[in-house]
């Protein structure tokens, strides 16, 4: 297990520490090794070690079981071959041989100087304020973890963090701070990390943590420690807040298209019910949060407009009674209006539920299709407006 300690060099990542060290040793690629075992960033296994510098010399995933039984073979097949050539064959040569002949691997291998192939990969694979991996690398990387998981039956979670009211961090203290604020946050993370997490940059203060063979009880752990570890970020004497939502395979997921969805549903639970939190997802059928609220619900279609009330809210959907025959499975753009915070929400839904309860009568539920960031806020400050009321009136009781 990898853990980042207090450094130097805060939250850098493996491959970076690999890089540098073989910048410094260009022609001593053997003694990576032991440098890195005695590295004060990183404290991990020798099959750990072995797989991430083979993975940055030659982008191939060896797993940490064969990695050092692979490493053992190079250095043999160097040896073989500066004996062959009667002078020192380099490591690189060794390498490039072995998995072309000995174990091959690479088909077609090209040469190529290796800091300007790790320059390139990050301008395609890493966010460039941050220096996470951006979201063509999440979506790989997640499709390979979950691959992984199933051929060996392991654990899978994902985590979809978002920095709470963003928004009006860059309103009032403007971009450049927004940006310092989003590559602190992007430290915190990666400081917390294991090796074999992956840490990406999604969105604008979006981003997804993969935690290969965690559950969800681990995933939740890790998850809140880093929570805790972002909430030492200070803007104007107050602690910067996040919320996440979790989801893990095999326990609420079965297919990879699934996993960020969910995690992106949890996302909205812990952002609908108050933020700073992290929320696992529930498969259950009521699992989302759901209040009663009698919205002015205003349907804008193409040549009128409709009006009703809405029966509830939660974060996935609305329910309503109307007396106009909606389509099963249109697609409708609303707003939303709460007449006592004066709180307008624009959203687009689809109606997935229809009931008749009377002649031209009609009982519907309909989920979100679309729903800005804004208005998830505002839907989330509506929540607690409405949980604020519903203690009031049971205390009066």
């Amino acid at each position: 297990m990898l853990k980042s300690i207090q450094s130097m060099r805060p939250g850098e990542r493996i491959e970076d520490t690999i890089m540098r060290i073989l910048e410094e040793n260009p022609n001593q690629t053997e003694v990576l090794f032991q440098k890195i075992k005695n590295n004060p960033i990183y404290t991990l296994s020798d099959g750990q070690i072995y797989s991430a510098i083979l993975k940055v010399l030659t982008s191939i995933e060896i797993p940490e079981t064969e990695s050092e039984f692979v490493w053992t073979q190079v250095l043999e097949n160097k040896t073989k071959l500066s004996h062959c050539m009667k002078r020192d064959v380099g490591f690189s040569v060794a390498l490039v041989d072995y998995f072309t002949n000995i174990n091959p691997k690479i088909k077609n291998p090209k040469i190529i100087e290796i800091k300007l192939f790790s320059e390139t990969e990050k301008l395609i694979l890493v966010d460039e304020l941050t220096k996470l991996y951006n979201r063509r690398h999440f979506e790989k990387a997640l499709f390979r973890e979950f691959r992984q998981s199933t051929r060996y039956n392991q654990n899978l979670s994902l985590l979809i963090i978002d920095i709470d009211d963003f928004k009006k961090i860059n309103d009032t203290y403007g971009h450049t701070t927004g940006d310092e604020i989003l590559i602190q946050v992007a430290k915190q993370i990666t400081s917390c990390l294991r090796m074999e997490d992956t840490a990406c940059r999604i969105g604008g203060e979006e981003f997804a943590i993969i935690f290969p063979q965690t559950n969800e009880e681990q995933a939740m752990i890790a998850s809140e420690k880093l929570l805790e570890a972002c909430r030492t970020i200070m803007l104007s004497e107050k602690s910067v807040t996040l919320s996440g939502g979790v989801v893990s395979y095999p326990e609420k997921v079965k297919t990879c298209e699934e996993m960020y969805d969910l995690a992106d549903r949890a996302l909205y639970t812990a952002k609908f019910s108050g933020k700073n939190q992290i929320v696992a997802y529930s498969n259950e059928k009521r699992g989302s949060l759901r209040f009663d609220a009698n919205l002015e619900l205003l349907f804008i279609l193409p040549d009128k407009t409709l009006k009703t009330i809405s029966k509830n809210i939660s974060i996935t959907g609305i329910a309503f009674d109307t007396e106009d025959d909606i389509t099963l499975n249109e697609s409708i753009d609303v707003k939303l209006r709460e007449s006592e915070s004066h709180q307008e929400i624009s959203a687009k839904i689809k109606v997935v539920r229809k009931e008749e309860i009377g002649q031209h009568k009609y009982h519907m539920g309909a989920e979100f299709l679309e729903l800005s960031n804004e208005d998830q806020s505002k839907l989330s400050d509506l929540y607690s407006l409405h949980r604020y009321k519903s203690k009031l009136s049971t205390s009066v009781m």
